[in-house]
């Protein structure tokens, strides 16, 4: 619905910084090119769950709704922390560009204890995402043994919002700063930054599917592919720069599935790193097939 691929965003660019000849005030074209870049993000409100364990509902934390001989996933040893089940079915209305499935369930876990970066291509399995279209026959699956108490999620009520996601900083400047008539503006990313406020001020603090990350560090999805063909990016230097252009083009097809920030009680506090957020991340063809096996997961902190 809101999605422009990035070709005919950088098209846009391109054709509103030639009319007029350069003439536009660069505030209403900062503006018009944020409108092309919008996406659709469902925003996820979380609530303490003092009532009885939520069974086949969305929620955060808490027991899994899994199949009876569900296998808990591991990594390193150590069992994964469940974060959140999504009822796909009462999603779906806030789902306005249908890109989740429309029935079944997903789940995200994460292991809390290295709590990855996912700089590493070692770091593959330390969050795993889990679909299941039919969730007759399920059960709230007991934590393992071996897990220590405080990677046990307190279970959260969870309620949802449709809302326009745009880029944050780092991502939108980047993206300007690739085509040649932005260079020629000379602005720099701190100069940018009062303009880009002046039009849109993101609240980075919140859990959600799908949408612009809510970026703390740096722009992730080039990570993302880099990482997953086995480069490092946990250093001064990434990946060979004759790799560059091919992994770039093939960032554009990860997309954010799902956001996590900090969830507390009055005795319990789930922070990634400092006051951070986790990512899960997927290709757009992996979504559209239902295929999950895949995802990579980012944290990034302050």
């Amino acid at each position: 619905m809101f999605e422009k691929n990035q070709t005919e965003v950088y098209t846009e660019i391109k054709r509103l910084y030639l009319v007029g000849g350069f003439t536009m005030d660069l505030k209403k074209f900062v503006s018009e090119i944020l409108d092309s870049l919008k996406k659709n993000e469902i925003t996820i409100s979380t609530e303490f769950n003092e009532d009885n364990e939520i069974l086949d509902k969305s929620k955060i934390g808490g027991k899994p709704y899994l199949p009876k001989d569900f296998i808990w996933p591991y990594y390193q040893e150590l069992p994964l922390s469940f974060l959140a089940q999504i009822n796909l079915e009462k999603v779906n209305s806030f789902d306005k560009d249908k890109l989740l499935p429309s029935t079944g369930m997903l789940y995200f876990f994460y292991e809390l204890e290295t709590e990855e970066w996912g700089y590493h291509p070692e770091s593959k399995g330390c969050a795993k995402v889990f679909y299941f279209e039919d969730t007759s026959n399920f059960e709230l699956i007991n934590f393992p043994k071996d897990m220590k108490d405080y990677c046990e999620v307190p279970e959260f009520k969870v309620t949802f919002k449709s809302n326009i996601s745009l880029p944050s900083y780092e991502n939108f400047y980047l993206l300007l700063k690739e085509q040649d008539t932005f260079k020629k503006q000379d602005i720099s990313f701190k100069d940018f930054i009062p303009l880009y406020d002046e039009i849109f001020i993101p609240d980075n603090n919140y859990t959600k599917l799908l949408g612009h990350p809510e970026v703390i560090q740096n722009p992730m999805e080039e990570e993302c592919e880099a990482v997953i063909r086995g480069f490092d990016m946990g250093g001064v230097e990434s990946y060979p720069k004759k790799y560059q252009k091919e992994i770039r083009s093939a960032s554009k097809d990860w997309i954010l599935l799902f956001q996590m920030d900090t969830v507390e009680t009055s005795d319990y506090e789930l922070m990634f790193g400092d006051s951070g957020h986790i990512y899960f991340w997927i290709k757009k063809e992996d979504l559209k097939n239902k295929n999950f096996d895949n995802i990579w997961l980012i944290l990034q902190c302050y």
